[in-house]
């Protein structure tokens, strides 16, 4: 998929946030010690090793949860299957795993002392140039991370990073493209910009009926209706056919077994916590907070020290030695100091939450459905072998319904977009993009065959007849005839004015004079860049373009919804190599991600001979459709 966006980018900066993409999975986006339960589903077969249904199943949580921070909340999982982003992931959580593989392979590591060096150096972390504990903490939680599976995902990068590095050291930036480059980015344009709005309506003469007929006749397929379709119809819906059936108690019972374990909710405790860097330090607090039996809190801001509320965690999100020392006891207390490669921990446990196990009657209503929906598949998918073998053996739609103890739907004049002949959604039309998709790809009086739905719904489609569209009576879009012909007539006068502004503006008055001449305004923008940048300016978005195609002092129109702008090229300001290396070296940074990129697909392709890789696209979709 990558590879797909690449060859599709028509620009450097494009393959830029490609590369970026990249590195962001590679880093975030392995999922190897972020385990849901495991279901035994497997998505994917990288070398010896899986990548299992629930890794997936995170990494798309993650994936959603960073997009939505960008596009807000009303993005969902559809979305992003259309913009890739799915087969984006899992071709990431593959190349990762790959790079993993062969990390260990070449025996690459990260010890204890190298992983506490990059969590204590990293800039995030830091307050007064010094690692602080609060700002790791907000991260953690900002990234949905617990601190033993960073410290898990930290060492699996760094190995990686070692091959990327290599990889990036052997290539090279050439100093011309580097110099283009910068060129065309950098440089800047002034523009005197003259806005004519679009004239008044009480500026257009009143129309006739002659006028506004006319129009109607040149413009006639404007106002066409669209093509309508009758058909007949079997639609076999599992949810609807799963309300008449209900499962035997038993099966009820047993699903409820396995449901219960998974449905658990694990014990969690409350945890306080202060960290340190010396053993003895961390234990002669240890002493004092037992010995003094004072407040955890209290005590540590005597000493100098600041605690963390690390709030209610499972044992599952603290390395094994910190998890087993935080819930062993019975009770809530001080545990003694216990080291991970961050430190010494001396930590309090205030509360303790039991585990949680659903009842039987807590269950049993969503159990029911979707026992009931099961069964409801297994008998449709028996019924669409009897409807296959009655329409292969010439049976007519009603016929094979009757087969089948199913009724027939009976739809008239139907468009492209479910509506019928009054506009409104069609009565009885099954929601289903699919099924319209079938009804106007099938020829005339054909049946298609049995189809299936993303949701499991099966149907069948005899096409009866087609209403071709047809001209509109002009009685019936009279109204809307007149209203488009004002607005042509409008936009033609606004434009016919901007023109003459671009001629005169050649001749002996300047753009400015001629402006003033007229009752309009204008601006002279500041020096502006070609790419939109935090830097303000008059300049509208849809106008930097033709500038900067322009020559200087040529004067250029634009067409916008409110009106028409003109603009003249007052000056061309190339960029300034001189005394710009910072900026030349961010480029030539950029630059090199790219071809380091290109280096590491394939890098990534010859991996993949050494390690075989196999997808279950089906695994894949399954786990989709249960987010859906």
């Amino acid at each position: 998929m990558i590879d797909k966006m690449r060859s599709k980018a028509a620009s450097w900066v494009a393959k830029i946030l490609a590369f970026f993409l990249i590195l962001s999975f590679a880093v975030w986006g392995i999922g190897d010690v972020v385990r849901g339960p495991v279901t035994g589903n497997v998505i994917a077969e990288v070398g010896n090793s899986e990548i299992t249904r629930s890794e997936f199943s995170n990494q798309i949580r993650k994936l959603m949860t960073a997009v939505r921070r960008q596009f807000g909340n009303n993005f969902d999982l559809k979305q992003a299957q259309q913009l890739g982003l799915v087969d984006q992931t899992v071709n990431q959580m593959i190349n990762s795993r790959l790079l993993k593989l062969e990390a260990n392979k070449l025996g690459l590591t990260a010890g204890e002392e190298l992983i506490r060096q990059n969590i204590f150096e990293d800039p995030r972390f830091k307050q007064n140039r010094q690692f602080n504990r609060n700002a790791f903490q907000r991260f953690l939680q900002q990234e949905s991370l617990t601190e033993a599976t960073y410290v898990s995902l930290l060492k699996n990068d760094i190995t990686k990073k070692q091959i990327i590095n290599i990889i990036r050291s052997s290539t090279h930036s050439p100093k011309v493209l580097l110099n283009n480059i910068y060129k065309y980015q950098n440089e800047k344009r002034i523009a005197e910009v003259v806005f004519i709005p679009n004239q008044k309506s009480s500026s257009i003469k009143k129309a006739n009926e002659t006028d506004i007929f006319n129009y109607y006749k040149k413009h006639s397929k404007l106002f066409k209706t669209p093509e309508y379709r009758s058909l007949s119809a079997i639609f076999l819906d599992p949810k609807e056919i799963a309300k008449e059936l209900s499962p035997p108690i038993e099966k009820l019972k047993k699903e409820y077994e396995y449901r219960k374990e998974i449905r658990t909710k694990p014990e969690r405790r409350l945890l306080h916590q202060v960290l340190f860097q010396s053993k003895k330090k961390a234990h002669d607090f240890f002493n004092k907070a037992r010995s003094k039996g004072t407040l955890f809190q209290n005590l540590n801001k005597k000493e100098g020290q600041k605690f963390n509320k690390l709030g209610f965690l499972e044992h599952k999100d603290l390395t094994e030695n910190l998890a087993n020392a935080v819930f062993n006891p019975k009770k809530p207390g001080l545990i003694p100091p216990t080291q991970t490669p961050l430190g010494w921990h001396v930590i309090q446990v205030k509360k303790i939450e039991t585990a949680k196990v659903p009842s039987f009657s807590e269950l049993r209503t969503e159990i029911k459905r979707d026992l009931s929906l099961e069964m409801a598949v297994d008998n449709i998918i028996k019924l669409t072998g009897k409807l296959d073998d009655a329409l292969a053996g010439g049976a007519s739609i009603d016929e094979a319904a009757n087969n089948i103890g199913s009724r027939v739907i009976r739809l008239k004049n139907v468009d492209i977009a479910g509506n019928g002949e009054n506009g409104k959604p069609a009565l009885n039309l099954p929601k289903s993009s699919m099924f319209l998709k079938k009804l106007f790809s099938t020829p005339i009086g054909e049946t298609t065959n049995i189809e299936e739905t993303k949701k499991g719904e099966f149907f069948v489609i005899k096409v009866e007849s087609k209403k071709a569209p047809e001209i509109r009576p002009f009685s019936s879009v009279r109204n809307k005839v007149q209203k488009m012909w004002r607005k042509g007539k409008i936009r033609s006068k606004t434009k016919m004015i901007s023109l003459k502004f671009k001629e005169g503006s050649k001749g002996s008055l300047s753009l400015a004079k001629l402006a003033k001449e007229k009752g309009f305004s204008i601006k002279t923008s500041k020096p502006f860049f070609r790419f939109q940048s935090s830097e303000k300016t008059d300049i509208p978005n849809t106008l930097r373009a033709p500038i900067f195609e322009a020559k200087q002092g040529e004067v250029i129109i634009n067409a916008s919804d409110k009106g028409y702008y003109v603009a003249l090229i007052k000056k061309i300001i190339p960029a300034d190599l001189i005394d710009k290396k910072e900026k030349i070296g961010k480029l030539k940074s950029q630059i090199q991600d790219i071809i380091t990129s290109d280096n590491i697909d394939q890098y990534v392709s010859a991996l993949k001979n050494k390690f075989p890789t196999k997808i279950d696209q089906k695994a894949i979709a399954n786990a989709i459709s249960d987010r859906l």
